[in-house]
């Protein structure tokens, strides 16, 4: 039976016998070299490698090259889009002032117009409480509605006059007068003004307590206007003081 030798044997044996085959063949050698050289790479095509290698770098240094321009293209239009995107947020907030602007100003005309409005209502009622004065009796000649209204006429009133010495209405000596009705055995003092405030239901009040004073009655009191501010009803209320408006 043949027996086959392993590749790591032959190399041994040639390792072992070839320098002595060269030494007693000298033709081997040459005949080794031209072997070697037929299947050994050669300059030429070492060089064409290497230029191949050097073509296929450049080639790709171009490709990274474009790539880097479209990223920096790309990186450009970011850029751009960045800068219109802050434009527009400075645009808003040039109308975001002006908006703030306007409804400042809106916020001074509202004012300015409550102040007008305050103003008006001021002299409308000082217009209409020197129409009360001298108006009162065309004023107390148009209250004659209501007084039938409640239950009386107009000819039951009377006036009830009395001085009061001691200062105990005013704060000082003055004459006092009020409307007086009498009927069925009761006492009403009647107060017909064109507009009340507070201050002219404290005033009517201290009156009532006067008229008890020096009567030894206790009245029953009314007030009858057309206006009546709101904090007066409240107070006619606290002192049971009957009011009558249209």
């Amino acid at each position: 039976m043949k027996k086959i030798l392993k590749e790591e044997d032959i190399l041994k044996i040639i390792e072992e016998k070839l320098p002595q085959l060269i030494e007693k063949y000298p033709l081997l050698r040459l005949k080794i070299e031209e072997i070697i050289e037929k299947k050994a790479v050669t300059k030429e095509e070492i060089k064409e490698i290497l230029l191949e290698l050097k073509k296929q770098r450049e080639e790709n240094s171009k490709r990274f090259e474009e790539i880097n321009k479209r990223f920096e293209a790309v990186d450009k239009r970011f850029e751009e889009i960045n800068k219109r995107f802050e434009e527009i947020d400075k645009r808003f907030e040039e109308i975001n002032k002006r908006f703030e602007a306007i409804d400042k100003r809106f916020e001074e005309l509202i004012k300015e117009m409550n102040k007008g409005f305050e103003s008006l209502r001021n002299a409308l009622t000082v217009l209409g409480a020197r129409w009360g004065i001298f108006a009162e009796e065309a004023f107390r000649e148009g209250m004659k509605g209501i007084l039938e209204e409640i239950g009386f006429s107009y000819y039951e009133i009377k006036k009830w006059e009395a001085f009061d010495e001691e200062g105990f209405v005013y704060g000082y000596p003055s004459n006092i007068e009020v409307d007086l009705v009498i009927k069925d055995n009761k006492h009403y003092l009647i107060e017909i003004k064109s507009s009340v405030s507070t201050g002219d239901v404290f005033e009517f009040k201290k009156i009532g307590e006067f008229y008890e004073k020096k009567t030894n009655v206790k009245p029953e009191l009314i007030i009858i206007s057309p206006y009546i501010k709101e904090e007066a009803k409240e107070k006619c209320n606290v002192f049971k003081i009957k009011y009558y408006k249209k």
